[in-house]
Order: C-alpha cells, then structure tokens, then sequence
C-alpha cells in the first residue's frame, strides 16, 4: 500500500487526542480530562462560595472567634517572657498565672482610673456639644463667605436644637450595665484562654507537629509555627513599646499645653495607634475637639492638634521602620483595606487586630504555595 493509500485521520479523533502540549492520554477525551472553559468556571465559582462562606461564619461566629484572636496575639506578645520565665525553671502554668494576675491587676488599674474621666464626658455630652457649636460658628461664617455653596453646607450641617437635647439620655455606666454580659463573657473567655495558651500551647504545637506523617512536613510545619512566633511576637512587642512610648509623650506634650486630663488621652492615643491610619485620625479629631472646649480661640487647639500629628508622624515613618525594618514592611493599600474589612466584620476589635492578622497571612503565604498571592500583594 502506498503513502496516498493510506486513510486520513478522522477529525474529532484529532481534536480529543491533542492535548496543550501535544502530549495527552489518545484514550482520554478533552471533556473528561477538564480541559473545557466550563470547568475552570466552576472551580472560581466554588472558590468565590467558600470564601463568602469563610466570611459570614467569621462574622456569624464572632462572639467566639474574637476572644480566641485576641487571646492568641496577647499569647505572642507574652511569648519573650514566658520564654525568660522558662530560663529560671519555673513551671509553665505558674509562670502563665503570674503573667495573667499581673496583666488583670494593669487592667484593673486602668480601667478604675479611666471610667469617672469617661463617664464624666458622657454625662457632659449635651452641653460640650452646644459649646462646641458656638465654637465653630466663626469657622462657619468664614466657610460662608469664602465659598457660595456654604449655604447648603450650613443647612447640612447645622445642629438641631431638638437633636441636641436627645443627647441628654446617654449615660456611660447604663452603656457598660448594658453590654455587661458580653464585657464579662468575652473577659473571661480572653482571660482563660490567654493562661491555657501559655500554659500548654507550646506543648500542643509539638504534640501536632508530631502528626504529620513525612519527616520533612513535620519539620516545615515546626519551622512555620516557629517562624510565626518570632516574627509576631516581634512586631507586636515593638509596637506595644513604640505606643506606650507615644503615649507617654502626647501626655506629657498635652498636660503642657493645659489639657485635662492627660493621662487619659496618652493612653487613648497609644490604644488607637494600634489602628493604622484611622487610629491617628480619630485621635486628632477628639484633641481638635476637646482643645476647642478647653481653650479661648483657634490658636492653641490647633497647636495641640499640629503637635500630636508631628508626633505621629515621626512615630509612623521614622520610629516604626527604623524599630521593625523592612522584612514586616506591608502594603499600605493592603493595611487600610485590612483594618477596614476587619473593622466592617469585628468592629474595633477586628481593626485592632488587623495587621497582625496581615502580617500572619504573609508569612504563611512565603512559605505556603497556595498563599503565596497574598504575601506577594501584601509586601511593600
């Protein structure tokens, strides 16, 4: 038989044998190897479900979830101590009771120094409000005359007197009585958890390690979980000191200028500074506030509220960096959309624990194939 002889190949035997690569099974057709675009439809499909099925049981589950988050970053930034502790022979659960009293004894104090200030400014509200209103109408009739839409501005924004006086029911202590039960159950549960972590955390990381069924697994995961402990518990010990530090110094800087209660606001402008970004802005807005009630003009609010920003400032773009250097050096798109959804889904507590929760996803992502696209989008 000659080469003309010979019969042609039939087409659709061609079409399901050619694979990408010219190299597929003859016996298997394309649609059952999953080679249709159908296909990799379904899959993004089933990856957009299970990602806003994560999603809603994070938020359906946040009674549980947040104190367990909280309990484990507070178990990081303890870790150098337990770790000091472990050095001198002391038992675990003994050197974890001691930590735990001595950090509920800090709270205590703080809170019981913090409430009357606090309520105080509640019980105040409605007056502070319409003093603050007086204040501001200058800056208003400026706004007016500066720019021709300042009357729809004006009727924006302009404070009903009516409003006002519904104001006058708010009472802090009827707040704190009103969410008592979730304080004390998400207290306790914290506070619990926080001691077993200590206690025995270390030991059941070991206990799982031991699971894995490849020596080379089981070595990965040891180095992973390592890895997170140090480089966690480094960030957030820095920048539990860099806070405090800042604290300190707008408390000093604030009882300088007169302000009262400055020890109150140190401590609320280290806690929001925790908060990327809108921490720092919050802040500003509350002094700018209080600084217009406490003083006669313009001149020394907007001094306070300068010398805050100067402070935060160096605190963010040249303490920080210079403390962390640039291995934990993160996105700042990817730092405000994290402490925005975590704060749409947990509320202030979510937005504290944001970039911790970053950070952890990244170096999970540079050494887990899968994650991978989240450390590469989150590095700076």
């Amino acid at each position: 038989m000659t080469a003309s002889d010979k019969p042609l190949p039939d087409p659709a035997t061609t079409r399901d044998n050619a694979g990408d690569n010219g190299n597929a099974d003859p016996g298997i057709p394309a649609t059952a190897r999953g080679e249709t675009g159908w296909s990799r439809i379904e899959t993004r499909l089933l990856i957009g479900l299970t990602l806003l099925a994560v999603v809603y049981t994070l938020a359906l589950a946040q009674l549980l979830l947040v104190p367990i988050a909280l309990a484990l970053l507070l178990s990081l930034v303890l870790a150098p101590v337990m770790r000091w502790l472990a050095l001198l022979r002391i038992p675990r659960p003994l050197s974890a009771a001691v930590i735990v009293l001595l950090l509920l004894s800090g709270l205590n104090y703080g809170v019981s120094q913090s409430v009357d200030p606090v309520s105080d400014w509640f019980e105040r509200a409605p007056k502070l409000l319409k003093q603050l209103e007086r204040k501001i109408n200058p800056i208003k009739k400026t706004v007016e005359d500066m720019s021709k839409a300042a009357d729809q501005v004006d009727r924006i924004a302009s404070v009903n007197p009516a409003q006002t006086v519904e104001v006058k029911g708010i009472s802090f202590s009827k707040m704190l009585y009103a969410n008592a039960r979730e304080l004390a159950t998400g207290a306790v549960t914290t506070t619990l958890l926080l001691y077993f972590i200590l206690s025995w955390g270390q030991l059941m990381i070991m206990r799982i390690s031991h699971l894995q069924n490849r020596e080379g697994r089981r070595n990965q995961f040891i180095e992973l979980s390592l890895t997170l402990e140090a480089e966690i518990s480094k960030y957030l010990s820095c920048i539990t000191l860099i806070n405090f530090g800042l604290g300190c110094i707008v408390a000093a800087a604030l009882y300088l200028f007169g302000m009262p209660n400055p020890l109150l606001w140190g401590a609320v402008a280290g806690l929001l500074n925790f908060i990327p970004y809108l921490g720092g802005l919050v802040t500003a807005l509350l002094l700018g506030a209080t600084a217009l009630l406490t003083f006669d003009g313009l001149a020394l609010p907007a001094m306070v509220v300068a010398t805050f920003t100067l402070l935060n400032i160096i605190e963010g773009q040249i303490v920080t960096p210079l403390v962390l250097g640039q291995r934990l050096a993160l996105n700042p798109l990817m730092v405000f959309l994290s402490v925005l959804f975590w704060f749409w889904l947990w509320g202030v507590a979510g937005a504290l624990m944001a970039v911790p929760m970053l950070i952890t996803l990244k170096l999970i992502g540079d050494r887990v194939e899968a994650l991978r696209p989240i450390a590469v989008i989150a590095q700076r």
